[in-house]
């Protein structure tokens, strides 16, 4: 069987929190499809997580995960909801990006922070659709100066695909698992 394996990290937006699915099934059901190959997506994610979490995370991911060459990540709503020091945010990202590298990940496709949408939402108020921009600005910086980085814009995600200001429904989970899956096979 010829396959390939991606690994996705992130926190509730990528575990499916307020959705039965996630955008890793269908990023996996999307490549299978659309690919010569049968995809597994490992889904690795944790609601609430913000990328100082993950980066703790990497330390006992990474050992287990075997035949994995290609990454998802989509980290950072939590930081801008915490108000996440931007430096640090910055370099948590960037030892992010260096530990798949050292551990011979070929490409990492790192999503955009998708966008917020303010309903009255205490922890997401209006201000973190503000704050969002200046941490994807960081997010562009540490990939194009990264050698296995790889930019994934999400820019056809509107409001509709919210259950609410951050959290994807079934068609946002699609939309985003589309984008991943063009950066995959435009790779």
């Amino acid at each position: 069987m010829d396959y390939q394996k991606i690994v996705c990290w992130d926190d509730s937006q990528t575990f499916g929190a307020r959705s039965y699915g996630n955008y890793p099934l269908y990023l996996a059901q999307t490549l299978s499809s659309e690919t010569r190959y049968t995809w597994q997506a490992i889904n690795i994610s944790t609601n609430g997580h913000t990328v100082r979490d993950l980066w703790f995370r990497f330390t006992q991911d990474l050992p287990a995960l075997k035949d994995v060459h290609q990454a998802c990540i989509l980290i950072g709503a939590n930081d801008v909801g915490n108000e996440t020091p931007i430096d640090l945010f910055e370099e948590y990202y960037r030892q992010l990006l260096t530990g798949l590298q050292l551990n011979g990940f070929k490409v990492i496709h790192c999503g955009e922070i998708p966008p917020i949408w303010p309903d009255g939402h205490a922890y997401f108020p209006v201000a973190t659709r503000v704050a969002r921009h200046a941490y994807n600005e960081r997010v562009i910086k540490v990939v194009e100066s990264s050698k296995n980085g790889n930019l994934v814009r999400l820019s056809n995600l509107t409001a509709d695909c919210y259950t609410d200001p951050v959290h994807f429904n079934e068609a946002g989970n699609r939309v985003v698992a589309r984008a991943f899956a063009s950066a995959v096979m435009a790779f």
